[in-house]
């Protein structure tokens, strides 16, 4: 099974933004990416931003069978059609992500407890940890 597990934050929010996607090929973890975000966003684009980028790696590693999980209901529903976008700096990221969803045979997008997406979140806080510690000349 090929999974997706993100998750972004903006410190403060509205701040400076982080993403952590982890890639799941078979059981293994195959990639993981911490990164900082330019500019200053939400924290809503930050976990739209890491859904991209997940999906994006998905694509560029042939995936065409994907399972991608989030702790952001907000994310998780409006790709799904579930909730509207309200949003305006929301709706092109919910395009995109759409636009990506699109390209895979078959996508399931799903909810998971914080608690179980600890490593996405792991991920996007060593971001935002080593932006706000160079900030702080730590």
């Amino acid at each position: 099974m090929n999974v997706i597990q993100f998750d972004g934050g903006a410190v403060p929010n509205p701040g400076t933004r982080a993403i952590g996607v982890i890639i799941i090929e078979n059981g293994i973890v195959i990639k993981e990416i911490s990164r900082k975000l330019d500019g200053i966003g939400t924290n809503n684009e930050a976990e739209y931003s890491a859904l991209i980028e997940g999906l994006k790696q998905a694509i560029s590693l042939g995936w065409k069978d994907i399972f991608v999980q989030g702790d952001s209901k907000l994310v998780v529903n409006q790709v799904a059609g579930s909730w509207k976008v309200n949003k305006e700096n929301l709706k092109p990221l919910n395009a995109e992500a759409k636009k990506l969803l699109s390209q895979f045979q078959s996508a399931k997008v799903e909810w998971i407890p914080r608690e179980m997406n600890s490593r996405a979140d792991a991920a996007a806080s060593r971001a935002l940890y080593r932006i706000k510690s160079s900030a702080f000349g730590i």
